[in-house]
């Protein structure tokens, strides 16, 4: 290369060890000069020749005297600028830059993309709602939030949310057509895009196969985990930016989970004025806790043997400046969701110990607990400062949950249950009978009454309720736990209450609820009696914790949308039969399969974690529909050694075309569990010795 023309002798050797290109164009666009870096990004020889830009280049050099330009070399990237110099041609600057364009080009990825399920993220689908609506094409965007995802995380732990968050995520992407987009918003939240398909018909079809196929079971782990999906939808049509239309996505999904989750809503102009009224029943709630708007008012509680009464319960109300009083259904759902029912329940509790120390008889007072108030860990310092403050001694001081409280957080709500408990305070389990209902929850917390729910005492069908009733007060007299009648409105339903062995009751009889200033009177009034209710003993926890092995059995049945009991069954058992064994020999799966007259059965036995796969793979399967899962638990040893397969239909046309695969006994599969199944189909596949011919 000669550089002479340059500088010193010294000044060719500094061109060459520049780690970028460089060279010299003369007036007519040639290469002049140029040092080895430039020849080596060409992947040509250094040369004393000259070559034409254009040549090299594929355009003049005046098109990159602008600004530098990005240019494709061998698979590599530069970026390509040149010079003019007046009267001595140009300088072209040819640098590599393909380090960090790929660096440039993972970043965004990263920046639009969920670390955890590798989905779009947020920003992502924003720019991709941008783009859809720009070009006036119909979209439908779906706010996708998942049910009782909080227990997973809470019971389970983060690790198992997770897994199910990535399989949900699965799930999800199978639903979707090439077009559609779907994207992770954070938490459990995710967002549909729908594009380039008639609305509403398009949205509603992929909402109902969303809802059925998220709700579907799932297995991680060992564990069996059911949760369900709630959809927003909102139509491109009445939304004129992307904040409207994802504002209305979200109203709608408020709207689903409200009308009890496991459901989709499209949004409607009617639900904006909804929200509204919404926001401003909210801010009146602040405003009513912070000017003293809430009032308490008294109902008693009588004793059925003595007639004498025996407590209070506080009912809150509250005094609104322009409606009135504000009937509770309507502001305490409010209060719990935004989370004012904790101020809020402590003013009550205050309020109520202060109240209580002023009556002329040490009557109990009862207050109404929340699951946020439970699990806040502010209740027991709350009540026990209440209780020194008013001066009143705690066993008079009476909390009341209700059955749907104790399925927030179970373990951590009969904790502070029982930390109340320890102070000395009295534990109701209030609309006892509705709900859940679940016997367990007397089993893991003695309480001290059970307030038997106003449905059964008011129920026109006497014989019934009378059972249900008695039934109640035996498991009360049992468990040493108090029982309390609730909504008790004439003398005939008191003398049942009596009768059926009840020991209090409340309701409009004895007396509607009174303010707070007209509790002396009413007490005087109804001649009352202090009574001790009986305490109870506390009963041991039966916990039974399963032994976990290393193979597993599951089983499961799904409605059969593709092998029904047309011309082509006969012919495919064989093959059906077949597959299952050959797509299930490498992993260790064996099982049975259960044809009935519109339903699909199936037992897998194997390794947990490869059962889990099987069972997962099956959900995405089109073939299937309302996939139920009968059990998932830990085996000893196999029940079907071979792939075995029966009909068990009663269909005389199913037993004639299945042929020898056939038998004459008839199952319920819908009303059988897991353990049914098995046995069912052990008896009528497995002989002592060997398989009979039904089985592989």
């Amino acid at each position: 290369m000669n550089h002479a023309e340059l500088s010193g002798p010294d000044v060719g050797v500094l061109f060459d060890a520049l780690p970028t290109g460089i060279a010299a164009l003369d007036a007519a666009g040639n290469i002049a000069n140029a040092n080895a870096w430039f020849w080596t990004a060409l992947n040509l020889p250094a040369s004393e020749g000259s070559f034409a830009f254009e040549t090299l280049f594929g355009e003049p050099a005046a098109n990159f005297t602008a600004d530098s330009r990005t240019i494709a070399l061998h698979d590599r990237q530069y970026s390509l600028s040149v010079c003019q110099i007046a009267g001595a041609g140009a300088v072209c600057h040819l640098h590599e830059v393909t380090q960090w364009i790929e660096d440039q080009t993972r970043a965004r990825t990263a920046s639009e993309t969920d670390t955890l399920t590798g989905l779009a993220n947020r920003a992502s689908i924003l720019r991709k709602i941008d783009r859809a609506l720009e070009t006036d094409r119909a979209a439908a965007l779906m706010m996708v939030d998942l049910d009782h995802f909080k227990q997973v995380n809470d019971t389970l732990g983060h690790p198992t949310g997770d897994a199910l968050l990535k399989k949900v995520s699965e799930r999800l992407s199978a639903s979707l057509r090439a077009t559609d987009r779907l994207a992770r918003l954070g938490g459990d939240e995710f967002a549909i895009l729908q594009t380039d398909v008639a609305q509403p018909h398009g949205a509603e079809t992929l909402a109902k196969r969303i809802v059925e196929l998220v709700g579907r079971p799932y297995v991680i782990d060992g564990h069996m985990i059911d949760i369900g999906a709630s959809l927003g939808v909102a139509l491109s049509g009445s939304a004129q930016d992307t904040a409207t239309f994802m504002k209305q996505a979200d109203i709608a999904l408020y709207k689903a989970k409200r009308g009890g989750r496991g459901r989709y809503c499209f949004f409607e102009q009617s639900m904006d004025a909804e929200v509204q009224e919404r926001r401003n029943l909210e801010i009146g709630l602040r405003r009513a806790l912070a000017f003293r708007q809430f009032e308490l008012y008294y109902q008693p509680q009588m004793d059925l043997t003595s007639r004498a009464i025996t407590g209070m319960e506080a009912l809150l109300r509250w005094n609104h400046p322009e409606r009135g009083i504000v009937a509770p259904a309507t502001f305490i759902p409010l209060a719990e969701e935004t989370g004012l029912i904790i101020p809020i329940g402590e003013w009550v509790i205050r309020q109520a110990c202060d109240h209580a120390a002023t009556w002329p008889q040490p009557l109990n007072v009862a207050v109404n607990v929340s699951a946020k108030q439970l699990v806040s860990g502010k209740l027991v310092n709350t009540v026990a400062s209440a209780l020194a403050n008013a001066g009143i001694p705690p066993e008079r001081f009476v909390v009341e949950i209700t059955e749907s409280v104790l399925m927030t957080d179970t373990a951590h709500c009969v904790a502070t249950l029982h930390a109340l408990r320890d102070l000395g305070v009295r534990v109701s389990m209030d609309d006892f009978g509705t709900g859940y209902s679940s016997l367990s929850y007397l089993q893991s917390f003695p309480f001290h009454t059970i307030k038997i729910d106003q449905s059964f005492v008011r129920c026109g069908d006497r014989a019934k309720n009378d059972g249900i009733i008695r039934a109640i007060t035996a498991i009360g007299h049992h468990l040493g736990m108090a029982t309390i009648a609730e909504g008790v409105e004439t003398e005939a339903q008191l003398d049942h209450m009596l009768e059926t062995g009840c020991g209090s009751a409340q309701g409009y009889l004895i007396s509607r609820p009174v303010p707070a200033d007209e509790v002396a009177a009413l007490l005087v009034r109804l001649e009352d009696e202090t009574h001790e209710t009986p305490a109870s003993s506390d009963s041991d926890d039966a916990n039974i914790v399963p032994v976990e092995e290393d193979l597993f059995r599951l089983v499961y049945y799904s409605s059969n949308t593709i092998m029904g009991l047309d011309e082509e069954v006969r012919a495919s058992v064989d093959q059906i039969l077949a597959a299952s064994r050959r797509n299930n020999a490498l992993v260790g799966v064996t099982g049975a399969l259960m044809f009935t007259d519109g339903l699909f059965g199936q037992v897998l036995e194997g390794r947990r974690e490869v059962v889990e796969a099987v069972f997962e793979r099956i959900q995405l399967d089109e073939r299937h529909g309302e996939v139920q899962l009968l059990s998932f638990a830990p085996i000893e040893a196999r029940a079907f050694p071979e792939w075995a397969m029966a009909y068990v239909g009663a269909s005389e046309l199913g037993v004639s075309r299945f042929g020898h695969y056939a038998s004459t006994s008839g199952f319920d599969v819908a009303a059988a569990d897991g353990n049914a199944m098995t046995a069912h189909l052990h008896a009528l596949l497995i002989d002592e010795e060997r398989l009979m011919l039904r089985a592989a």
